[in-house]
């Protein structure tokens, strides 16, 4: 399971909403794409789905043009794009119905499906109730069973849990943690937190184009060192701390360095350790990449 953006542009008319981008996507597990309103995160999306087309460049899932074979490239995907609303006359079990028809599906596949997705997202107490009386919390848990419907290998989200409460949002990520088990799941989100909690890549978008991409730095690995007393300027050998803040040392760790070896030249240099633990650094990262961000398209 694979998408692949080669060269991708994208423009509305004298505004680039992304630029040159280059990526892949494969394999089970989450990767977010993790950036401000107005980054491209949303643009990207609908690249991947054809709901709109490159200005330059090409999108493949496993090997198949997306704008060229849309049929074929897309009946391995699933997806939620924006936020989801559903002709309110009609109930979950038409919506499901519909879309399993769409898919291909014969009547007892899609009687099989319905019944699946409807214990997986909890949609069974409401599956027969008009969407217009529902909740964002029930639409979007509606939305993602449509995404699912069909069994895709490859599942898009669009900031899947914006609107929803704090119930809402830890149903919708424990579900997004358990599909990502055997599926590629690609989401949007602008929560540093939630690319934390659920992703296994995470990729920074900024006006258009890639400022951090963590599959890059799968072997780079920050520690967080606290001394029992305030770091005295002198070390010696190749560690150079990223960030000091009086007894707390930020630093990236050697590769051929292990933790021990750390502490005991901070001993040489007359500082004990009183700590180490691994430290995340996603939000300084992101936050100088984005901070001289505006609004965009």
């Amino acid at each position: 399971m694979e998408i692949r953006l080669d060269h991708i542009t994208k423009k509305y008319g004298k505004i680039t909403a992304l630029n040159d981008i280059n990526l892949t996507f494969s394999g089970t597990g989450c990767t977010g794409l993790l950036g401000p309103n107005g980054a491209g995160k949303t643009t990207m999306l609908k690249l991947m789905t054809n709901i709109i087309r490159p200005t330059h460049g090409e999108v493949t899932i496993n090997g198949i043009n997306v704008s060229d074979y849309p049929e074929r490239a897309l009946s391995f995907l699933g997806s939620l794009i924006e936020q989801p609303e559903f002709y309110g006359y009609l109930t979950s079990r038409e919506i499901l119905n519909f879309t399993g028809k769409i898919k291909g599906l014969k009547n007892e596949e899609i009687k099989s499906e319905i019944d699946r997705l409807s214990k997986i997202t909890q949609i069974s107490g409401f599956l027969d109730r008009k969407t217009g009386g529902y909740s964002r919390g029930m639409k979007q848990r509606l939305a993602l069973s449509v995404a699912l419907m069909g069994n895709p290998e490859i599942v898009v989200l669009d900031e899947p849990t914006f609107g929803l409460d704090p119930k809402g949002m830890s149903e919708i990520h424990s579900l997004i943690k358990e599909i990502s088990r055997d599926k590629l799941v690609i989401l949007s989100t602008h929560l540093l937190y939630e690319a934390r909690d659920l992703c296994n890549r995470v990729i920074i978008i900024n006006s258009g184009t890639i400022g951090h991409d963590s599959k890059t730095e799968e072997n780079r690995e920050m520690l967080k060192i606290t001394l029992e007393s305030d770091y005295n300027n002198d070390l010696d050998g190749n560690i150079h701390p990223f960030r000091v803040n009086g007894n707390e040392i930020i630093l990236e760790k050697p590769p051929d360095m292990h933790n021990d070896e750390i502490i005991n030249m901070f001993s040489r240099n007359g500082m004990h350790v009183k700590y180490v633990e691994k430290y995340d650094d996603l939000e300084e990262i992101y936050i100088s990449l984005t901070k001289d961000s505006g609004y965009g398209t």
